[in-house]
């Protein structure tokens, strides 16, 4: 979660070799028959692999060079290491185990780890396919799961596993800060016009709000997209979620489930924060730290899955609270 940029190892190749990833995969998995699928749509190149038709695991990797990253985005397959070796297995909510972490590029090319057990689908491939009913289902068991998810405590603000040199933060206003301010470190790289002293400056006038947290909790700051929910379509429920690389010790209110959250989501986890002053102020807070993250991210690399004009009003409005506060 370093602010300054860290190099990609030069030896990353353009994409692994097929067969160099059924080889680490047949070993880690302890397995003479792996199936090997790349998936579309993630930042990290991301494979789906298969022992059985009963259940997958997932190998991912950095993205090749041409993609570009932003500064919390360099340490992810580092951090999503560090964090299911911290919470992995638990049987109460269905994380995954860290099944292998190699943190050099010998194997395949590039850092890799490879997580599971995952049972059930992937809902960005059969969302189509279900109806209004299981879907609002699969929202609730989501919230339910999320909820469960915010329950686990952590000793200080920041990364899930700290580091030797970079130990965490005892206050959440510091962490917060620091996090907003790898997001604008970009943005003002690449020149994109947004009123970066003006949101610091609202950031220091809201610390007081920021503080009122005061016990760290487990937060997925990117855990809604489709692609990273995996499900049960006959029982209608949440088994899982792919992707911890976002993983920080916080208010689990910063979620970006939480950005837009829907009713069935909210029946699941139960109350949402929008009761005092000081719930409404954060939430405009993390209002900011995502739009401005898909502002930022839009134009580093270009999506058709990304509405920027949105993100814009969105900050627009969250700033305009915020100033009026």
């Amino acid at each position: 979660m370093a602010i300054g940029k860290t190099a990609m190892a030069s030896s990353t190749p353009s994409s692994p070799d097929r067969n160099a990833i059924q080889r680490t995969a047949a070993a880690a998995l302890q397995s003479k028959s792996v199936t090997v699928e790349k998936l579309d749509g993630y930042t990290f190149r991301t494979y789906r692999l298969r022992t059985s038709e009963r259940f997958f695991y997932v190998l991912r990797c950095r993205p090749s060079f041409n993609i570009r990253l932003l500064r919390h985005e360099e340490g992810w397959i580092e951090t999503e290491a560090g964090t299911l070796q911290s919470i992995g297995g638990r049987a109460d909510i269905f994380t995954p185990r860290l099944i292998k972490y190699q943190n050099t590029t010998l194997h395949i090319g590039s850092f890799y780890l490879i997580t599971g057990p995952f049972t059930g689908s992937i809902l960005a491939d059969v969302e189509p396919t279900l109806s209004t009913h299981a879907l609002a289902s699969i929202d609730k068991s989501l919230g339910q799961y999320v909820r469960r998810l915010s329950m686990m405590p952590g000793e200080v603000f920041g990364p899930v596993r700290q580091s030797q040199g970079f130990p965490g933060f005892r206050s959440w206003a510091k962490a917060f800060a620091f996090l907003l301010e790898s997001i604008m470190r970009d943005g003002e790289d690449a020149l994109i016009s947004l009123p970066y002293d003006h949101v610091r400056d609202l950031v220091r006038r809201h610390r007081s709000s920021l503080e009122k947290i005061t016990q760290p909790k487990l937060v997925l700051l990117e855990l809604s997209a489709d692609r990273n929910v995996v499900v049960d379509v006959k029982a209608e429920q949440v088994t899982g979620l792919l992707d911890y690389s976002t993983a920080i010790w916080g208010d689990p209110f910063m979620s970006d489930c939480f950005y837009k959250p829907t009713a069935s989501f909210a029946e699941g986890f139960g109350k949402l924060p929008n009761q005092s002053a000081d719930e409404r102020i954060r939430q405009y807070l993390y209002v900011v730290y995502h739009s401005m993250l898909a502002i930022v991210r839009q134009f580093y690399r270009p999506s058709e899955d990304e509405n920027e004009m949105q993100a814009r009003r969105d900050f627009t409005t969250a700033v305009r609270q915020l100033s009026g506060q």
